[in-house]
């Protein structure tokens, strides 16, 4: 089926309001009118051993997601639990993360993109592969993805969300992943009866 989707995808480093991304995606087709899709460059690609001595090589990126449209949408991620491979890299496990720490533009700048590593890696909790949250009008969410590695990668990692239709894609180096669905809020309606009482009276 031919989709008729009308979208902006700039490739090369862009700057607004002071940060610099990867990606950017701006949807105007009838079913995500007012969506925007930014994804940045990656930061990190450091070692790190964590208090039970295991290695990694991270690396952390940001996605900013603004809502346009004419309700609040719903934003769900499941990425895999398990680690995972890519055809471009096989001898390597990945597996990713969305922290909990906010990730804010005023710290594009800052080492990391400002996560604190340390509260990453040394809390279970933070460890979270999922997300699920509501994005109201004319709102922007921004959230950190930290991709883990086995081992360091030979060259670039470039990463990001797309959407195909109401499915939230996620690329890394070009092999794409199914992993959650922005949609509008569903409206809970209430309804109330009232009920009129007759009196009559007979003579």
């Amino acid at each position: 089926m031919k989709r008729i989707l009308t979208l902006v995808l700039l490739c090369f480093s862009f700057t607004f309001m002071g940060q610099n991304f990867h990606t950017e995606f701006n949807y105007t087709d009838s079913t995500n009118n007012g969506i925007t899709i930014q994804n940045s460059y990656p930061k990190g690609g450091l070692s790190y051993t964590d208090f039970d001595g295991k290695k990694y090589v991270y690396v952390i990126f940001w996605t900013s997601i603004t809502n346009k449209t004419k309700s609040e949408i719903e934003l769900t991620i499941d990425f895999p639990i398990t680690t995972f491979g890519i055809q471009s890299s096989p001898s390597i496990n990945f597996q990713l993360y969305l922290p909990f720490q906010k990730m804010t533009f005023e710290k594009d700048s800052l080492f990391n993109y400002g996560l604190d590593i340390n509260m990453f890696f040394n809390n279970k909790e933070n460890k979270r592969s999922s997300l699920r949250t509501t994005i109201a009008k004319n709102e922007t969410y921004n959230f950190y993805i930290v991709l883990l590695n086995s081992q360091g990668i030979n060259g670039i990692v470039r990463t990001g969300f797309e959407l195909e239709h109401q499915n939230l894609i996620y690329k890394i180096n070009g092999q794409q992943m199914n992993c959650g669905t922005i949609v509008p809020k569903k409206i809970k309606y209430k309804f109330t009866s009232t009920f009129l009482q007759l009196t009559f009276s007979f003579s």
